[in-house]
C-alpha cells in the first residue's frame, strides 16, 4: 500500500513537472516572438529613415541640375533672340535704298554756306557786344601702365614643367620678331601661390596686345589657360557643410545656390575650401572662399548673413596669413615681410637691424650668426630667448589662436 501511494505522489508529482516545463516553453516561446517583432521593427524604421535621407539628398541634387538645365536653356533662347534681332535689323537695312552720293561740287557748297552763316553770326553777335569765350581743352596726359596690366598668367598642361626663364623668354619674344610685332616680353617667371607662369610685357604695351597673338607663341607652354592679372576680393564663409559641397562639381553647385538665393551676390569663379581634402574628411563642417571681381561687392556682402543650403552663415573678411605667421624684418605676428612696413629688429639680440646683419661684438669670435656669446633677447616679451623661441609667451599665443582658426588658402 505504501509503495503505491509513492508511486501515485512520484507521479503526480512528475506531472506538475511537465505541465510546469511546457508552460515555461510556452511563456518563452512568446517572448522570443516579441523580441523578433521588436528587432525587425527597429531594423525596418532604421532603413526607411535611410531611405527617407537618401531620397531629399538625391531630390536636392535633381533640383539643381534642373535649375543649370533651365539656366542654359533661358542662355540659348536669349542667344537665337538675339542672332534673329539682328539678322532683321541686317536685311531691313539691305532692303531700304541708298541715299545718293554727294558730288564734291555740292559737298563744297554746303561747306561754304555753313562758314557764311557761321560769319554772320559771329558778326552779330560782335555788333551786339557780346563775346564767345573759347578755351583750349588741355591734351590728355598719358596714362602710365601698371605692373599689372601688363601680366598675363598662362596655365599649362604640364603640371611638372620646369621653369627655363631665358629660354622660354627668348622664344617667345623670336616669335613675335617673325611676325614683324614691337611687343617684347620682358621677364618669364613662375608664381608663388599656384604652378603657373607669368609674363611680364615691356611698358609701351599692355597684356591684352599679346594676349591677341596667343597662337603665335602658347604652343611653348603647352597652354591650358590665358588670363589677365585681376585683382580679386575675397570673403569667407565659416562652418559650411562638408558632406553636401565635398567635390568640385558640387562646389559649382554651391555657386548656383548662392547666385539664387543672394540675388545681389555675383562670383567670379567657382567657391574654394580653405582646408586640404584630408583635414575636411575628419570634420563635418569647414571654410570656403568666395571670390568677387569689384572690391565694393565684397564688402557689401560682409555686413549681412548669407543664404545657402537651407541655413544662414556669417561671412568674414579674408586674410593670406595665419594669426602664427611670423615676420623676418620685425619679428612680429600676423603678417609676413613682403607686407611689412615697421623698422627692422634681430631675431637674437632684439636690436634694429635684420637678422643676416648680426655679428658678434668680440673681434675674435669667427662666427657670423649667433654664436655663445651673444645675449639673446626677445623683441615680443622681452624675456631672455630668441623672437621665434617656443618658450615665448606671444609665440604661444600666436599658435593657440592660428590651432583654432583656419586663415590660410592651402588650394588656390
Amino acid at each position: 500500500m505504501q509503495i503505491k501511494r509513492l508511486r501515485e505522489r512520484i507521479e503526480f508529482a512528475v506531472n506538475q513537472l511537465r505541465q510546469a516545463l511546457s508552460e515555461q516553453k510556452e511563456t518563452i516561446n512568446h517572448s522570443l516572438i516579441y523580441i523578433r517583432r521588436a528587432c525587425d521593427e527597429s531594423i525596418e524604421n532604421s532603413i526607411q529613415k535611410q531611405i527617407e535621407r537618401l531620397q531629399s539628398q538625391t531630390n536636392n541634387k535633381l533640383k539643381i541640375i534642373l535649375q543649370l538645365v533651365q539656366q542654359n536653356a533661358e542662355n540659348i533662347k536669349k542667344k537665337i533672340n538675339a542672332k534673329q534681332m539682328t539678322e532683321n535689323s541686317q536685311t531691313s537695312q539691305k532692303a531700304q535704298k541708298p541715299t545718293q552720293k554727294l558730288t564734291y561740287v555740292q559737298k563744297a557748297a554746303q561747306v561754304t554756306s555753313a562758314n557764311a552763316n557761321t560769319n554772320t553770326n559771329a558778326n552779330a553777335n560782335a555788333n551786339a557786344g557780346e563775346w564767345n569765350l573759347i578755351i583750349k581743352k588741355p591734351s590728355p596726359k598719358s596714362q602710365e601702365i601698371s605692373y599689372r596690366e601688363r601680366r598675363l598668367i598662362v596655365t599649362s598642361k604640364n603640371e611638372n614643367w620646369t621653369l627655363q626663364a631665358m629660354k622660354m623668354r627668348n622664344a617667345v619674344n623670336n616669335a613675335l620678331k617673325k611676325t614683324k610685332s614691337d611687343i617684347i616680353v620682358a621677364t618669364v617667371a613662375k608664381t608663388q601661390r599656384d604652378n603657373n607662369i607669368a609674363l611680364t610685357i615691356s611698358e609701351k604695351y599692355i597684356a591684352e596686345a599679346l594676349l591677341k597673338q596667343r597662337n603665335i607663341w602658347e604652343h611653348i607652354f603647352e597652354v591650358k589657360s590665358i588670363k589677365k592679372d585681376e585683382k580679386w576680393y575675397k570673403i569667407v564663409i565659416h562652418s559650411l557643410k562638408i558632406d553636401i559641397f565635398n567635390m568640385k562639381i558640387e562646389m559649382k553647385y554651391l555657386r548656383i545656390e548662392l547666385e539664387k538665393y543672394n540675388p545681389e551676390l555675383k562670383l567670379i569663379i567657382n567657391s574654394i575650401w580653405l582646408s586640404k581634402g584630408e583635414n575636411r574628411s575628419r570634420k563635418n563642417h569647414a571654410s570656403t572662399i568666395l571670390t568677387f571681381k569689384i572690391e565694393v561687392k565684397a564688402q557689401k556682402h560682409l555686413k549681412k548673413r548669407v543664404l545657402a543650403a537651407r541655413s544662414t552663415y556669417q561671412t568674414v573678411e579674408y586674410r593670406d596669413y595665419r594669426p602664427s605667421d611670423q615676420c623676418q624684418r620685425c619679428q612680429t605676428f600676423e603678417h609676413l615681410q613682403n607686407k611689412c612696413n615697421k623698422s627692422s629688429r634681430c631675431l637674437f639680440c632684439e636690436r634694429n637691424h635684420l637678422t643676416w646683419k648680426h655679428k658678434c661684438q668680440l673681434s675674435t669670435c669667427e662666427d657670423k650668426q649667433s654664436c655663445n656669446h651673444t645675449i639673446s633677447r626677445c623683441c615680443n616679451c622681452q624675456n631672455a630667448h630668441f623672437a621665434n623661441s617656443a618658450m615665448c609667451e606671444t609665440y604661444q599665443a600666436a599658435q593657440s589662436i592660428s590651432s583654432q582658426k583656419d586663415h590660410l588658402v592651402t588650394e588656390l
